[in-house]
Protein backbone atom coordinates (compact mmCIF):
# COMPACT_ATOMS: atom_id res chain seq x y z
CA UNK A 1 0.00 0.00 0.00
CA UNK A 2 1.56 3.58 -1.44
CA UNK A 3 0.64 6.60 -0.15
CA UNK A 4 1.22 10.52 -1.05
CA UNK A 5 1.45 13.27 1.48
CA UNK A 6 3.29 16.53 1.25
CA UNK A 7 5.18 17.76 4.58
CA UNK A 8 7.67 20.14 4.86
CA UNK A 9 11.40 19.39 5.26
CA UNK A 10 14.06 20.97 7.11
CA UNK A 11 16.82 20.65 4.47
CA UNK A 12 20.20 22.44 5.09
CA UNK A 13 21.78 23.70 1.67
CA UNK A 14 25.79 24.19 1.13
CA UNK A 15 25.47 27.69 -0.50
CA UNK A 16 28.82 29.31 -1.78
CA UNK A 17 27.83 32.03 0.57
CA UNK A 18 27.89 29.14 3.68
CA UNK A 19 31.21 28.26 2.19
CA UNK A 20 32.78 31.40 2.07
CA UNK A 21 31.78 32.52 5.59
CA UNK A 22 33.50 28.85 6.66
CA UNK A 23 36.56 29.82 4.94
CA UNK A 24 36.45 33.48 6.60
CA UNK A 25 36.20 32.42 10.15
CA UNK A 26 38.81 29.85 9.62
CA UNK A 27 41.60 32.46 8.42
CA UNK A 28 43.89 34.13 10.99
CA UNK A 29 44.19 37.95 10.72
CA UNK A 30 47.19 38.15 8.83
CA UNK A 31 46.04 35.66 6.01
CA UNK A 32 42.59 37.60 5.70
CA UNK A 33 44.55 40.31 4.79
CA UNK A 34 46.16 38.98 1.97
CA UNK A 35 42.58 37.22 1.03
CA UNK A 36 40.74 41.18 1.22
CA UNK A 37 43.76 42.55 -0.94
CA UNK A 38 43.04 39.31 -3.43
CA UNK A 39 39.56 40.57 -3.55
CA UNK A 40 39.85 44.11 -3.65
CA UNK A 41 42.48 43.20 -6.63
CA UNK A 42 39.33 40.86 -8.38
CA UNK A 43 36.30 42.88 -7.75
CA UNK A 44 35.95 46.79 -8.76
CA UNK A 45 32.39 46.43 -6.95
CA UNK A 46 34.61 46.55 -3.75
CA UNK A 47 37.03 49.76 -3.07
CA UNK A 48 38.78 50.88 0.52
CA UNK A 49 38.48 54.30 1.57
CA UNK A 50 40.48 55.93 4.10
CA UNK A 51 38.67 57.19 7.19
CA UNK A 52 38.85 60.93 8.33
CA UNK A 53 39.70 61.37 12.48
CA UNK A 54 36.15 62.79 13.34
CA UNK A 55 34.72 61.37 16.16
CA UNK A 56 31.12 59.80 16.79
CA UNK A 57 29.39 62.55 19.41
CA UNK A 58 27.05 59.24 20.54
CA UNK A 59 30.25 56.33 21.28
CA UNK A 60 33.58 58.24 19.95
CA UNK A 61 34.42 56.09 17.48
CA UNK A 62 35.10 57.13 14.11
CA UNK A 63 32.71 58.47 11.71
CA UNK A 64 32.54 57.43 8.20
CA UNK A 65 30.99 59.68 5.18
CA UNK A 66 28.58 60.97 8.35
CA UNK A 67 27.96 57.93 9.36
CA UNK A 68 28.97 56.20 12.61
CA UNK A 69 29.30 52.25 12.24
CA UNK A 70 29.43 51.52 15.39
CA UNK A 71 26.25 53.16 16.31
CA UNK A 72 25.24 51.61 12.95
CA UNK A 73 25.78 48.14 14.15
CA UNK A 74 24.83 48.17 17.05
CA UNK A 75 21.16 49.53 15.58
CA UNK A 76 20.59 46.64 13.57
CA UNK A 77 20.54 44.65 16.52
CA UNK A 78 19.01 46.80 19.26
CA UNK A 79 16.24 48.24 19.58
CA UNK A 80 15.68 49.59 16.41
CA UNK A 81 17.65 51.94 13.37
CA UNK A 82 17.94 55.48 14.57
CA UNK A 83 15.91 57.88 12.32
CA UNK A 84 18.65 59.66 9.48
CA UNK A 85 17.84 61.71 6.99
CA UNK A 86 19.23 59.00 4.59
CA UNK A 87 19.15 55.38 5.52
CA UNK A 88 22.54 53.84 4.51
CA UNK A 89 22.19 49.63 4.69
CA UNK A 90 25.26 49.06 7.34
CA UNK A 91 26.39 46.10 4.79
CA UNK A 92 28.17 48.59 2.62
CA UNK A 93 30.87 49.45 5.15
CA UNK A 94 32.93 47.00 7.14
CA UNK A 95 36.37 47.49 8.84
CA UNK A 96 39.27 46.16 7.01
CA UNK A 97 41.78 43.50 9.04
CA UNK A 98 44.96 45.60 10.08
CA UNK A 99 47.71 45.51 7.53
CA UNK A 100 51.10 43.86 8.93
CA UNK A 101 52.60 47.82 9.77
CA UNK A 102 49.47 48.39 12.16
CA UNK A 103 50.07 45.07 13.47
CA UNK A 104 53.83 45.50 14.21
CA UNK A 105 52.84 48.61 16.11
CA UNK A 106 50.10 47.29 18.13
CA UNK A 107 52.33 44.44 19.26
CA UNK A 108 55.31 46.87 19.60
CA UNK A 109 53.13 49.37 22.08
CA UNK A 110 52.07 46.49 24.19
CA UNK A 111 55.47 45.73 24.99
CA UNK A 112 57.14 48.22 25.00
CA UNK A 113 57.27 51.69 27.41
CA UNK A 114 55.81 54.51 26.17
CA UNK A 115 58.40 56.94 25.80
CA UNK A 116 60.16 54.29 23.04
CA UNK A 117 56.66 54.51 20.90
CA UNK A 118 57.80 57.01 18.67
CA UNK A 119 61.18 55.11 18.06
CA UNK A 120 58.63 52.06 16.59
CA UNK A 121 56.32 54.24 14.75
CA UNK A 122 59.68 55.93 13.17
CA UNK A 123 61.26 51.88 12.34
CA UNK A 124 57.73 50.67 11.38
CA UNK A 125 56.83 54.01 9.11
CA UNK A 126 60.48 53.28 7.34
CA UNK A 127 59.48 49.72 6.52
CA UNK A 128 58.81 49.67 2.65
CA UNK A 129 56.69 47.06 0.68
CA UNK A 130 58.87 44.33 1.10
CA UNK A 131 59.35 44.16 4.90
CA UNK A 132 63.01 46.07 4.18
CA UNK A 133 63.85 48.81 6.63
CA UNK A 134 64.70 51.83 3.74
CA UNK A 135 66.92 54.38 5.85
CA UNK A 136 69.85 53.83 8.15
CA UNK A 137 69.78 53.54 11.78
CA UNK A 138 71.75 56.86 12.00
CA UNK A 139 69.41 58.73 9.73
CA UNK A 140 66.82 57.78 11.99
CA UNK A 141 68.18 58.39 15.57
CA UNK A 142 69.51 62.05 13.92
CA UNK A 143 65.96 62.70 12.84
CA UNK A 144 64.66 61.92 16.70
CA UNK A 145 67.64 63.03 18.22
CA UNK A 146 68.24 60.32 20.08
CA UNK A 147 71.33 57.98 20.78
CA UNK A 148 71.85 55.23 18.56
CA UNK A 149 71.86 53.20 21.06
CA UNK A 150 68.46 53.39 21.80
CA UNK A 151 66.85 52.79 18.14
CA UNK A 152 69.13 49.80 17.85
CA UNK A 153 67.71 48.13 21.07
CA UNK A 154 63.82 48.89 19.66
CA UNK A 155 64.73 47.58 16.09
CA UNK A 156 65.93 44.43 18.04
CA UNK A 157 62.43 44.08 19.65
CA UNK A 158 60.92 44.61 16.34
CA UNK A 159 63.24 41.98 14.80
CA UNK A 160 62.09 39.59 17.98
CA UNK A 161 58.66 40.19 17.44
CA UNK A 162 57.32 40.13 13.48
CA UNK A 163 57.81 38.08 11.21
CA UNK A 164 61.63 36.67 10.50
CA UNK A 165 64.03 39.07 8.29
CA UNK A 166 61.53 41.74 9.09
CA UNK A 167 63.71 45.43 9.00
CA UNK A 168 66.44 44.07 7.71
CA UNK A 169 68.19 45.89 4.70
CA UNK A 170 68.00 43.34 1.49
CA UNK A 171 67.13 39.87 0.61
CA UNK A 172 71.09 38.21 1.88
CA UNK A 173 69.92 39.61 5.39
CA UNK A 174 66.49 38.30 5.43
CA UNK A 175 66.94 35.10 4.16
CA UNK A 176 70.22 34.96 6.79
CA UNK A 177 67.88 35.62 9.42
CA UNK A 178 65.23 33.24 8.61
CA UNK A 179 67.73 30.80 8.75
CA UNK A 180 68.80 31.60 12.65
CA UNK A 181 65.27 31.52 12.99
CA UNK A 182 65.14 27.68 11.41
CA UNK A 183 67.61 26.34 12.94
CA UNK A 184 66.50 26.96 16.36
CA UNK A 185 63.52 25.02 15.72
CA UNK A 186 65.67 22.35 14.65
CA UNK A 187 65.36 23.15 10.79
CA UNK A 188 68.47 23.04 9.32
CA UNK A 189 70.44 22.44 6.20
CA UNK A 190 74.32 22.14 6.29
CA UNK A 191 75.33 24.27 3.59
CA UNK A 192 72.28 27.08 3.05
CA UNK A 193 74.38 29.22 5.05
CA UNK A 194 77.18 29.04 3.69
CA UNK A 195 75.62 29.53 0.19
CA UNK A 196 73.54 32.40 1.41
CA UNK A 197 76.10 34.74 2.99
CA UNK A 198 79.19 33.77 0.34
CA UNK A 199 78.05 32.83 -2.88
CA UNK A 200 74.39 34.40 -3.09
CA UNK A 201 75.12 36.31 -6.35
CA UNK A 202 75.82 32.99 -7.97
CA UNK A 203 72.47 31.44 -6.30
CA UNK A 204 70.33 33.91 -7.64
CA UNK A 205 72.05 33.51 -11.25
CA UNK A 206 71.60 29.92 -10.80
CA UNK A 207 75.11 28.85 -11.18
CA UNK A 208 74.62 26.05 -8.81
CA UNK A 209 77.51 23.73 -10.78
CA UNK A 210 79.69 26.74 -10.07
CA UNK A 211 79.20 26.75 -6.26
CA UNK A 212 79.10 23.30 -5.78
CA UNK A 213 82.43 22.40 -7.58
CA UNK A 214 83.98 25.63 -5.12
CA UNK A 215 81.77 23.53 -1.83
CA UNK A 216 83.00 20.23 -3.30
CA UNK A 217 79.45 18.82 -2.70
CA UNK A 218 77.59 16.70 -4.66
CA UNK A 219 74.96 17.19 -7.12
CA UNK A 220 72.13 15.62 -5.18
CA UNK A 221 73.73 17.75 -2.20
CA UNK A 222 73.16 21.29 -4.01
CA UNK A 223 69.64 20.19 -4.84
CA UNK A 224 68.92 19.23 -0.84
CA UNK A 225 70.07 22.91 -0.44
CA UNK A 226 67.65 24.18 -3.61
CA UNK A 227 64.42 22.58 -1.89
CA UNK A 228 65.59 23.64 1.42
CA UNK A 229 65.47 27.07 0.09
CA UNK A 230 62.30 26.97 -2.03
CA UNK A 231 60.29 25.24 1.04
CA UNK A 232 61.66 27.39 3.99
CA UNK A 233 63.00 30.68 2.84
CA UNK A 234 61.16 33.76 1.66
CA UNK A 235 62.83 36.66 -0.35
CA UNK A 236 61.18 39.24 1.74
CA UNK A 237 59.94 39.66 5.30
CA UNK A 238 56.70 40.97 4.82
CA UNK A 239 56.20 37.82 2.10
CA UNK A 240 56.94 35.41 5.18
CA UNK A 241 54.10 36.98 7.37
CA UNK A 242 51.75 36.11 4.68
CA UNK A 243 52.38 33.00 3.56
CA UNK A 244 53.21 29.41 5.75
CA UNK A 245 55.44 26.58 4.30
CA UNK A 246 55.77 23.53 4.55
CA UNK A 247 53.50 22.56 7.63
CA UNK A 248 55.45 21.88 10.90
CA UNK A 249 58.55 23.44 9.45
CA UNK A 250 58.73 26.93 10.22
CA UNK A 251 57.02 29.03 13.08
CA UNK A 252 54.51 31.87 11.71
CA UNK A 253 54.60 35.56 12.54
CA UNK A 254 51.92 35.79 14.88
CA UNK A 255 48.84 38.21 15.43
CA UNK A 256 45.91 39.01 17.64
CA UNK A 257 43.07 38.28 16.00
CA UNK A 258 40.94 39.68 19.20
CA UNK A 259 42.12 41.51 22.34
CA UNK A 260 40.75 41.62 25.54
CA UNK A 261 41.11 44.91 27.31
CA UNK A 262 40.31 45.68 31.13
CA UNK A 263 38.67 49.23 31.52
CA UNK A 264 37.79 50.39 34.62
CA UNK A 265 38.02 46.87 36.31
CA UNK A 266 35.61 45.16 33.53
CA UNK A 267 36.94 43.13 30.44
CA UNK A 268 35.68 44.13 27.16
CA UNK A 269 36.79 42.04 23.70
CA UNK A 270 37.94 43.90 21.24
CA UNK A 271 38.20 42.19 17.61
CA UNK A 272 41.38 43.81 16.02
CA UNK A 273 40.77 45.78 13.06
CA UNK A 274 41.81 48.65 11.11
CA UNK A 275 41.18 51.79 12.48
CA UNK A 276 41.42 53.46 9.30
CA UNK A 277 40.74 51.44 6.63
CA UNK A 278 37.56 50.57 5.53
CA UNK A 279 35.92 48.52 3.25
CA UNK A 280 32.47 49.51 1.39
CA UNK A 281 30.91 49.12 -2.02
CA UNK A 282 31.97 51.06 -4.52
CA UNK A 283 29.38 54.15 -4.97
CA UNK A 284 29.80 54.12 -9.07
CA UNK A 285 28.64 50.75 -9.04
CA UNK A 286 25.88 51.49 -6.73
CA UNK A 287 24.90 54.12 -8.85
CA UNK A 288 25.23 51.78 -11.74
CA UNK A 289 23.44 49.25 -10.23
CA UNK A 290 20.09 51.86 -9.53
CA UNK A 291 20.41 52.14 -13.19
CA UNK A 292 20.68 48.85 -14.31
CA UNK A 293 17.75 48.86 -16.60
CA UNK A 294 19.03 50.41 -18.87
CA UNK A 295 22.13 48.96 -19.54
CA UNK A 296 22.97 46.87 -22.38
CA UNK A 297 22.50 43.31 -21.35
CA UNK A 298 26.47 42.30 -20.57
CA UNK A 299 26.78 45.41 -18.70
CA UNK A 300 23.63 44.76 -16.24
CA UNK A 301 24.69 40.93 -15.65
CA UNK A 302 28.10 42.62 -14.76
CA UNK A 303 27.23 44.89 -12.55
CA UNK A 304 24.94 42.43 -10.73
CA UNK A 305 27.09 39.84 -10.24
CA UNK A 306 30.41 41.96 -8.76
CA UNK A 307 27.73 44.22 -6.51
CA UNK A 308 26.36 40.73 -5.53
CA UNK A 309 29.94 39.26 -5.22
CA UNK A 310 30.87 42.14 -3.02
CA UNK A 311 28.12 41.93 -0.92
CA UNK A 312 28.48 38.25 -0.05
CA UNK A 313 31.93 39.14 0.89
CA UNK A 314 30.91 42.32 2.84
CA UNK A 315 28.42 40.60 4.74
CA UNK A 316 30.51 37.24 5.50
CA UNK A 317 33.80 39.92 7.17
CA UNK A 318 31.13 41.23 9.27
CA UNK A 319 29.45 37.69 10.60
CA UNK A 320 33.23 36.85 11.18
CA UNK A 321 33.95 39.40 13.27
CA UNK A 322 30.66 38.99 14.61
CA UNK A 323 31.44 35.32 15.56
CA UNK A 324 34.46 36.62 17.22
CA UNK A 325 33.47 38.80 19.67
CA UNK A 326 30.75 36.35 20.96
CA UNK A 327 32.42 34.02 21.14
CA UNK A 328 35.18 36.64 23.19
CA UNK A 329 32.67 37.93 25.46
CA UNK A 330 31.55 34.34 26.10
CA UNK A 331 35.64 33.18 27.22
CA UNK A 332 35.51 36.35 29.43
CA UNK A 333 32.61 35.55 31.24
CA UNK A 334 33.68 32.26 32.14
CA UNK A 335 37.29 32.96 32.80
CA UNK A 336 37.30 35.82 34.65
CA UNK A 337 39.99 34.43 37.44
CA UNK A 338 42.08 33.42 34.73
CA UNK A 339 42.57 36.92 33.14
CA UNK A 340 42.72 38.04 36.49
CA UNK A 341 45.13 35.76 38.47
CA UNK A 342 46.77 33.54 35.84
CA UNK A 343 46.82 29.96 34.30
CA UNK A 344 45.87 28.44 37.78
CA UNK A 345 42.71 29.97 38.21
CA UNK A 346 41.93 28.53 33.91
CA UNK A 347 38.16 26.77 34.14
CA UNK A 348 37.36 24.04 32.03
CA UNK A 349 35.44 24.88 28.83
CA UNK A 350 34.49 22.70 25.97
CA UNK A 351 33.53 24.31 22.34
CA UNK A 352 30.33 22.29 22.68
CA UNK A 353 29.51 24.62 25.79
CA UNK A 354 30.49 27.85 23.97
CA UNK A 355 28.58 26.72 20.81
CA UNK A 356 25.60 25.77 22.95
CA UNK A 357 25.65 29.32 24.57
CA UNK A 358 25.37 31.27 21.64
CA UNK A 359 23.34 28.58 19.61
CA UNK A 360 25.58 27.97 16.41
CA UNK A 361 27.29 24.62 15.38
CA UNK A 362 29.87 23.44 17.38
CA UNK A 363 31.87 23.51 13.88
CA UNK A 364 31.71 26.89 13.98
CA UNK A 365 33.20 27.72 17.03
CA UNK A 366 35.97 25.17 16.39
CA UNK A 367 36.52 27.42 12.56
CA UNK A 368 36.28 30.43 14.40
CA UNK A 369 38.82 29.89 17.22
CA UNK A 370 41.62 27.68 14.96
CA UNK A 371 44.48 29.15 14.06
CA UNK A 372 43.49 32.26 15.82
CA UNK A 373 45.30 34.41 18.91
CA UNK A 374 44.02 36.44 21.93
CA UNK A 375 45.86 39.24 23.34
CA UNK A 376 45.61 39.07 26.96
CA UNK A 377 45.37 42.00 28.85
CA UNK A 378 48.70 41.40 30.49
CA UNK A 379 50.03 42.20 27.12
CA UNK A 380 50.93 38.08 26.18
CA UNK A 381 49.58 36.41 23.10
CA UNK A 382 47.71 33.56 23.61
CA UNK A 383 46.64 30.84 20.71
CA UNK A 384 42.38 30.86 21.51
CA UNK A 385 42.71 26.99 21.51
CA UNK A 386 44.62 27.29 25.08
CA UNK A 387 41.12 28.21 26.29
CA UNK A 388 39.95 24.95 25.63
CA UNK A 389 43.28 22.85 27.45
CA UNK A 390 41.20 21.06 30.49
CA UNK A 391 44.46 20.45 32.00
CA UNK A 392 46.40 23.78 31.54
CA UNK A 393 46.00 24.59 35.27
CA UNK A 394 46.58 21.31 36.37
CA UNK A 395 49.93 21.37 34.38
CA UNK A 396 50.86 24.36 35.38
CA UNK A 397 50.74 23.77 39.59
CA UNK A 398 52.62 20.10 38.20
CA UNK A 399 55.60 22.09 36.87
CA UNK A 400 55.84 24.19 39.60
CA UNK A 401 56.20 21.11 41.96
CA UNK A 402 59.21 20.06 39.89
CA UNK A 403 60.82 22.93 40.08
CA UNK A 404 60.57 23.22 43.79
CA UNK A 405 61.19 19.58 44.66
CA UNK A 406 63.71 18.96 47.09
CA UNK A 407 64.94 16.16 45.02
CA UNK A 408 63.63 14.66 41.78
CA UNK A 409 60.30 13.13 42.83
CA UNK A 410 58.28 10.30 40.97
CA UNK A 411 54.87 10.20 39.39
CA UNK A 412 53.06 8.57 42.31
CA UNK A 413 54.62 11.39 44.66
CA UNK A 414 53.53 13.97 42.49
CA UNK A 415 50.19 12.90 42.32
CA UNK A 416 50.09 12.41 45.65
CA UNK A 417 50.91 16.28 45.99
CA UNK A 418 48.45 17.09 43.36
CA UNK A 419 45.63 16.16 45.19
CA UNK A 420 46.95 17.32 48.42
CA UNK A 421 46.19 20.71 46.46
CA UNK A 422 42.94 19.43 45.01
CA UNK A 423 43.89 18.20 41.94
CA UNK A 424 43.23 14.15 42.05
CA UNK A 425 44.94 12.53 38.95
CA UNK A 426 46.00 9.52 38.48
CA UNK A 427 49.80 8.62 38.46
CA UNK A 428 49.57 7.74 34.73
CA UNK A 429 47.87 10.89 34.14
CA UNK A 430 50.87 12.74 35.95
CA UNK A 431 53.25 10.98 33.32
CA UNK A 432 51.15 12.03 30.13
CA UNK A 433 51.36 15.66 31.51
CA UNK A 434 55.04 15.45 31.55
CA UNK A 435 55.68 14.37 28.27
CA UNK A 436 53.47 16.82 26.91
CA UNK A 437 55.16 19.83 28.93
CA UNK A 438 58.88 17.60 27.75
CA UNK A 439 59.96 17.45 31.51
CA UNK A 440 62.24 13.91 32.18
CA UNK A 441 61.30 11.40 34.67
CA UNK A 442 62.67 11.61 38.26
CA UNK A 443 65.71 9.33 37.29
CA UNK A 444 66.91 12.08 34.55
CA UNK A 445 65.97 15.08 36.39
Amino acid sequence: MFSMSMAPEMDMRVTPALLNLAQLLMLPSMDLQQLVQQELAENPALEEIETYEQACARCGSLVIEGVCMHCANADTVGDGPVQREEQIDPLLFVAAPQSLPESLLSDLYVSLPTEDHPVALALVGNLDDRGFLADDLEVIADLLRIPLERVQRVLAHLREIGPPGIATRDTQECMLVQIDALEAQGVTNPHARTIIAEYFEDLGAGRFRQIGRRLRISADEMEEVRNFIRRHLWPFPAQAAMFEAAPLQRTRYRTADIAIVNREDTFVVEVLHSPRRILRLNPLYQDLARKAANLPDDEREHVREYIARARVFLSNLRQRESTLQRIGETIIERQDGFLRHGVRHLLPMTRAEIAAELGVHESTISRATADKTALLPNGTLLPMSEFFVVARGVQDVLRELIANEPRPLSDEELARLLGEQGHTIARRTVAKYRVLMKIPPSHLR
